[in-house]
């Protein structure tokens, strides 16, 4: 079936999807080359069908996501691909979708920013039954990416994402708190986190941080504005696309967030958990997204015997330890350190309301942490 692949109102190509899979099997026809999703094309900067159908592929919920399987079965899915058609592959994080060539629809008629959504989805997601025997299958909750449960709801007309957490210490809610209060203390732009309770299950819950024309465009997605030359690293890739569209204070603002990462021993900042907002009308650039997803952090899976500021951790995006990326981004970093005294005793604070943790394990990540501040500004010394 042809479907337009659409930004907003705008016909950027024709396409074909395969009805029983949910599958991109073909690019007919660009109409506008300056809109095709950033991420859609290959590294080298070209665009075929199969680019495509791996970008589209991304957008849907991953076959790692808990509980995916459960879900399908109770809202009688096949494939989880087949939930990108279902909701004409809108999300709440860009404009890009899709609909049929021979019934097109607008965009302000279907969009989940100015119209409602069904719950199914969401309760599916979550095991908790579903309530009608046909159910509504339009939801952002088809295109949220990432391994933790998480759904979309509607809260006084606001979009609110809902993501559990994970293991036996079900930490990642209560670290998106800590880190939260991190970048308050620092002055860092953010996403603001909240606690909420459901049914017994602790989650994070966070606004939208898009609107109707605002558009996140991931780091990975980013770095594809220009072909990556051989032998350049991804770090001097990243800065020569900020150059090349005029992002004058990313690469600051980027190294305060890895210094950020690094108190926080954040294992899992690649190049999808950051990123740019861009007018999704216009093209042009707003500059870096406000920081988000923080959860896999504060040595989460970590038995509490274990925990210590100076473990082996892992980094990302542009290193592999967390010492090889401080000494990358050292020299950019502009962070009020003398703002982090007392910090380590905050982040107890936030984590002793974890129902999951063993005694002394708060005490153990807060010393950790307090350890890490310490480190860090030896390393800046």
């Amino acid at each position: 079936m042809r479907f337009f692949l659409m930004q907003r109102d705008h016909q950027v190509a024709v396409i074909e999807i395969a009805e029983k899979t949910g599958d991109i099997i073909d690019v007919a026809e660009v109409l506008s080359a300056q809109r095709i999703p950033l991420g859609a094309k290959h590294i080298n900067g070209s665009f075929d069908v199969l680019s495509l159908r791996k970008w589209w592929a991304g957008r849907g919920i991953p076959a790692s996501r808990s509980g995916l399987e459960h879900a399908l079965e109770a809202l009688h899915v096949p494939y989880a691909e087949l939930l990108l058609v279902k909701c004409s592959g809108l999300s709440l994080s860009d404009q890009y979708w899709v609909t049929p060539c021979d019934a097109p629809q607008r965009w302000h008629d279907v969009n989940f920013y100015e119209n409602d959504f069904s719950d199914d989805v969401g309760r599916a997601l979550f095991g908790e039954g579903v309530l009608s025997a046909q159910p509504d299958l339009c939801s952002p909750c088809n295109t949220s990416d990432g391994f933790l449960q998480k759904r979309w709801r509607i809260a006084d007309r606001k979009r609110i994402l809902l993501k559990a957490g994970s293991g036996i210490y079900q930490q990642e809610p209560y670290n998106e708190i800590v880190a939260s209060a991190l970048y308050d203390t620092l002055g860092m732009p953010h996403v603001s986190y909240w606690l909420v309770d459901q049914g017994g299950q602790v989650m994070s819950a966070c606004e939208c941080f898009t609107d109707e024309r605002t558009e996140l465009v991931t780091a990975a997605q980013f770095m594809r504005l220009l072909p990556q030359q051989q032998g350049i690293s991804n770090w001097q890739h990243f800065n020569d696309c900020c150059n090349a569209v005029g992002i004058s204070d990313a690469q600051k603002n980027v190294c305060n967030m890895l210094a950020a990462d690094y108190i926080l021993a954040n294992t899992d900042r690649h190049l999808g958990n950051f990123g740019f907002l861009r007018d999704s009308e216009t093209l042009e650039w707003k500059g870096l997204a406000p920081i988000y997803d923080s959860g896999t952090s504060l040595w989460q899976m970590t038995l509490t015997r274990a925990i210590s500021a100076d473990a082996m951790v892992p980094a990302k995006p542009f290193e592999t330890s967390q010492q090889s990326q401080l000494k990358l981004i050292a020299p950019y970093v502009d962070l009020p350190l003398e703002r982090l005294d007392g910090f380590s005793g905050k982040a107890k604070d936030i984590l002793e309301d974890a129902a999951q943790f063993d005694d002394g394990r708060a005490a153990k990540i807060a010393a950790a942490v307090e350890g890490r501040i310490q480190m860090f500004r030896l390393n800046r010394a």
